[in-house]
């Protein structure tokens, strides 16, 4: 007969190993996952490698530094930080090959103190990063990119939804811009690597509304049915008073990572509807080339890309058409480069380069800066500042020929998660100014404007409209001239006074520019009076 005892130990014993085994098999998925992300990670698939990683951080809490950096190539700085920050607290400090890293997100999240001592703790065991010391530098002294904020107004779109939208350009009375909405009715492809639907280019009219205040537009409608079937297009540049454009979209075969490089392509406006023409013959399925922008003569053309052989990042690039031919691309050199990233440029009267970047000095995340083009190269990237720039990624500016008016794209609402279009109406005239014209009178609203007097000996005042306030008076001369001197930036009004006490008022419109400044010509209406 057997004894209980005699039968416990080998029951123990076949416990004891299969605990063991399980627990040999739950720490290999946990490996497997670490290791399949390590290798997603590397090929630059940060969606996925950040689902294999956060799974893992319930064994392993050294995996969120991995989270965290896996944010930060997506964009998604809040969520960065906050992955950062939870390894911190544990481990009390980063590795040093996370300082750069951390000091970005945090500049990018508005954190500049942080920031700071994070680039410095950089510095400490890379002196010579001339970058870095320049990134301090501007975080030390960020008021200085808010002294033309008075002069800027930002208005968000109402094309803007809970989807991404961005890079708008103008089109005739309408703009034109890329969007991830989803569409009723449809069966929309996704695009894995952010897990949304693709991008497709719309177009909206614009309505009523002024560059001051903002304007309305019509329901958006997609651009072209031609383009519909590429899984990503846009963004879009038009020239040749807008019968051409080039645009991107993915390629059609994949690359050695298995995923479909951004490619230029050319179009045409032919019968009534967008026609394909070419590619541009630098594509390649294993680099991107995007964010194109060309002259209205359709000869130069700039990009970014991040082929090989740059500065690093993505760089921006120029061709030029010769002999119905485009010239070998060529890097704009470390003045405009750096070894992050420098994308969406706008070519302004062929005399600049609007462009976005994270690698030159900032207010965090992608800023918009200006180079003026020279014979020499380029001058040195000017900071846009802010309202056009915060702390999160503002891009794709685009502007008219007076350097008044435009669009820009921008994550700055919602913590960073959606990219959204704004318009901004800039005001660049330096103050004070001094504004001159002639005082003249008609009789009715009605008479001819033939039949006008001049208001000699009138005084004239300057009336700030904002603060109901009068800044500047005057005196018409003998022949109705007058002279005053516009202190500082605001709304203002004329107001007039004749001998015998009458008086009527007039708005004053500010030029923009200082180019703009001519003998301003003012007729009140006796009526009015």
């Amino acid at each position: 007969m057997i004894k209980p005892g005699n039968i416990l130990l080998p029951l123990l014993l076949h416990v004891a190993v299969t605990v063991a085994h399980g627990q040999q098999t739950v720490f290999g998925l946990f490996r497997n996952n670490v290791n399949l992300g390590d290798k997603y990670y590397r090929d630059k698939d940060y969606l996925n490698a950040l689902k294999l990683y956060k799974e893992a951080t319930r064994r392993d809490p050294d995996v969120r530094l991995r989270v965290a950096r896996c944010y930060y190539s997506l964009k998604e700085y809040t969520q960065s930080v906050f992955y950062y920050d939870r390894y911190l607290q544990e481990k009390r400090s980063l590795p040093w090959s996370d300082m750069y890293s951390y000091a970005e997100v945090q500049a990018a999240t508005g954190n500049y103190k942080t920031a700071i001592e994070y680039y410095q703790k950089h510095l400490a065991n890379k002196q010579d990063d001339a970058l870095a010391m320049r990134k301090v530098w501007r975080l030390s002294n960020i008021r200085y990119l808010y002294e033309d904020s008075a002069h800027i107004s930002v208005h968000p779109l109402s094309l803007n939804t809970g989807y991404g939208e961005l890079c708008a350009v103008p089109y005739g009375s309408r703009i034109v811009f890329m969007s991830n909405r989803k569409e009723a009715g449809l069966v929309e492809k996704v695009n894995a690597s952010i897990n949304a639907p693709f991008y497709k280019l719309y177009s909206a009219r614009v309505l009523s509304g002024d560059d001051k205040n903002g304007h309305q537009y019509d329901k958006a409608v997609p651009f072209s049915k031609a383009l519909a079937s590429r899984l990503n297009a846009g963004p879009v540049a038009f020239y040749d008073k807008e019968q051409k454009m080039v645009f991107v979209a993915s390629a059609r075969e994949t690359g050695n990572s298995g995923r479909r490089s951004l490619q230029l392509f050319f179009a045409e406006w032919k019968n009534g509807e967008w026609t394909e023409t070419m590619p541009f013959p630098y594509n390649s399925r294993h680099h991107s080339f995007s964010d194109p922008t060309i002259s209205e003569d359709g000869k130069v053309l700039y990009f970014s890309s991040d082929m090989g052989g740059g500065v690093g990042g993505k760089d921006l690039y120029k061709s030029t058409l010769v002999d119905n031919t485009w010239t070998q691309p060529q890097n704009l050199g470390e003045t405009v480069n750096t070894p992050y990233d420098e994308a969406f440029p706008f070519l302004h009267q062929n005399r600049t380069l609007y462009f976005a970047s994270n690698g030159h000095p900032g207010m965090g995340g992608l800023d918009i800066f200006e180079t003026a083009i020279t014979a020499e190269g380029y001058s040195e990237p000017r900071n846009a500042g802010y309202p056009i720039n915060t702390s999160y990624d503002d891009f794709g500016l685009v502007v008219d020929s007076l350097d008044a008016h435009g669009y820009f794209s921008s994550n700055r609402k919602n913590g960073g998660y959606n990219d959204d279009l704004y318009e901004v109406e800039m005001d660049i005239q330096t103050y004070p100014v001094n504004i001159a014209g002639v005082v003249k009178m008609k009789e009715h609203a009605w008479s001819d404007s033939s039949a006008l007097t001049l208001l000699t000996h009138t005084r004239v005042y300057l009336i700030d409209k904002l603060r109901n306030t009068t800044v500047y008076e005057s005196t018409t001369d003998g022949k109705g001239n007058f002279s005053v001197i516009v202190p500082y930036f605001s709304e203002y009004m004329i107001r007039v006074v004749t001998d015998d006490g009458k008086e009527s008022v007039v708005v004053l419109e500010i030029p923009k520019h200082q180019r703009q400044i001519s003998a301003h010509e003012i007729v009140f209406v006796k009526d009015t009076f």
